[in-house]
């Protein structure tokens, strides 16, 4: 997502950003309330963006072991009029195992 109306190159290199517009355009064309979006980091783990349409979920905390961000994940209850709600959380510590030390007996 952008900020701007229309579509461009994404910040990430691959694919295409796209504006509050082209939202807005895909909920009415599908008949649709809101976008929800995953699989870019979030500092809390989900992000509101034009105007509260489309909402970015990311659920892993602490992305690639740097980012130190929070993970989050989105429920909707029906008893609630299919508000979502969102649950953020933080990283646990990795337990003392080596990267990847368990590939091997997976293979064989």
């Amino acid at each position: 997502p952008q900020p701007m109306p229309g579509r461009a190159p994404s910040k990430r290199g691959v694919g295409l950003s796209f504006g509050p517009d082209v939202t807005d355009n895909f909920l009415e064309t599908n008949q649709l309330q809101m976008v929800v979006r995953s699989h870019e980091v979030r500092d809390r783990g989900y992000e509101w963006e034009h105007p509260g349409k489309l909402v970015t979920v990311f659920s892993a905390p602490n992305y690639c072991d740097q980012m130190g961000n929070k993970g989050a994940f989105i429920h909707f209850k029906r008893s609630d009029g299919l508000k979502p709600a969102f649950t953020s959380f933080t990283h646990v510590p990795h337990p003392p195992v080596k990267p990847m030390q368990y590939a091997s007996m997976l293979a064989s």
